[in-house]
């Protein structure tokens, strides 16, 4: 027998070899397309970016919350006891309970005499030796009527009788007791005295 050749392909089709090759490459084309597309929409404008959180971590940490709140409060203040509704008030100046008094039924004391004496004695260095620089044979008598409250406290003092030839020496002594602020207290309430104020220069007795 004579062997018969295959069939050719019609002219102008490709045998079948080719078309394998034509639909590898049209693939290949596909998803490189696919892929470049893929990459400029993932790449868009409109995607959104993740945001930093280095500026809310830099606010919460240089500017600490809470200040107000950490300031410690006032410390208490210390308990007076249960109130007993009474209270000791010691006067220092002139007041209702020292000089604001119309009538003084008190009497004087031995030590309130004595801190009236002591008073006299500094009137002397600093009110009747000064003015010896002016008389050196000054010498006198004053008397000085002196309020002092049931507390011991001088309310007031005032020359009641003055023989020297400077008055102020006497003025200045009464100024002087009435400041001095107090003595002994008296006995009873407060008492008027008239206090002497003998002034006699040295070596002149």
């Amino acid at each position: 027998m004579s062997s018969v050749p295959p069939p050719s392909a019609p002219h102008g089709v490709p045998s079948s070899g080719g078309n394998g090759k034509y639909i590898a490459v049209a693939v290949l084309l596909l998803l490189g397309m696919g892929a470049i597309a893929a990459w400029k929409f993932g790449s868009g404008p409109d995607t959104p970016k993740p945001q930093p959180s280095a500026t809310t971590t830099v606010a919460t940490s240089t500017i600490p919350t809470g200040h107000v709140d950490d300031v410690p409060p006032p410390p208490p203040e210390p308990d007076a006891g249960p109130d007993t509704g009474t209270k000791v008030v010691t006067n220092y100046g002139p007041g209702p309970n020292a000089c604001d008094v119309k009538t003084c039924n008190g009497t004087p004391t031995p030590d309130m005499e004595g801190g009236l004496a002591m008073l006299a004695r500094q009137t002397r260095r600093k009110c009747y030796e000064p003015a010896l620089g002016q008389d050196p044979t000054l010498q006198g008598k004053v008397t000085v009527n002196i309020r002092i409250g049931a507390n011991g406290q001088i309310c007031a003092a005032n020359v009641t009788s003055n023989n020297m030839s400077i008055p102020s020496v006497g003025e200045c002594a009464a100024r002087m007791m009435a400041s001095s602020g107090h003595v002994p207290a008296p006995k009873g309430g407060c008492v008027n005295v008239d206090f002497p104020l003998n002034y006699v220069a040295a070596g002149q007795h």
